[in-house]
């Protein structure tokens, strides 16, 4: 009987990580919009750290790397593109936050509101019918 060692895989290139660490870095730009139009604001603070985690690796791989020409414009294209859509996400997680604070204004209004009609039917049942009316005779 053959004992088989197991197989290692080779070990990646910068390259091949920088394509799988940017593919998780754009899927996860696309998972932070949905969570941002959702309102799902504890999915998006659980993904945050991890897109910081993949920027800090893809800025330190293409740090390193040296890519001929095409491949570098090419990488710098898809950079900017992901740059865009973190700030348009950022836009939209500004839009919305300005929305929620707008909402919650109006609901603290409304909350105001029913207060003081609370205290005015309290204050007008408390008060003697004869009172409220003596003014009208």
């Amino acid at each position: 009987m053959l004992i088989r060692k197991p197989v290692q895989p080779a070990p990646l290139s910068d390259e091949k990580r920088l394509e799988i660490l940017l593919n998780a870095f754009e899927e996860n730009l696309c998972r932070e919009i949905f969570f941002i139009r959702r309102k799902e604001s504890e999915n998006l603070l659980e993904l945050l750290p991890a897109q910081g985690d993949l920027i800090v690796a893809i800025s330190q791989i293409v740090k390193r790397i040296d890519l001929p020409e095409p491949r570098a414009a090419a990488l710098r294209k898809r950079l900017a593109a992901a740059d865009a859509m973190r700030e348009a996400n950022r836009a939209e997680a500004d839009r919305i936050t300005e929305e929620m604070r707008r909402e919650l204004d109006e609901m603290n209004i409304a909350r105001q509101r029913i207060r003081q009609a609370r205290q005015l039917s309290k204050t007008i049942y408390k008060e003697e019918t004869g009172s409220r009316l003596s003014g009208f005779a």
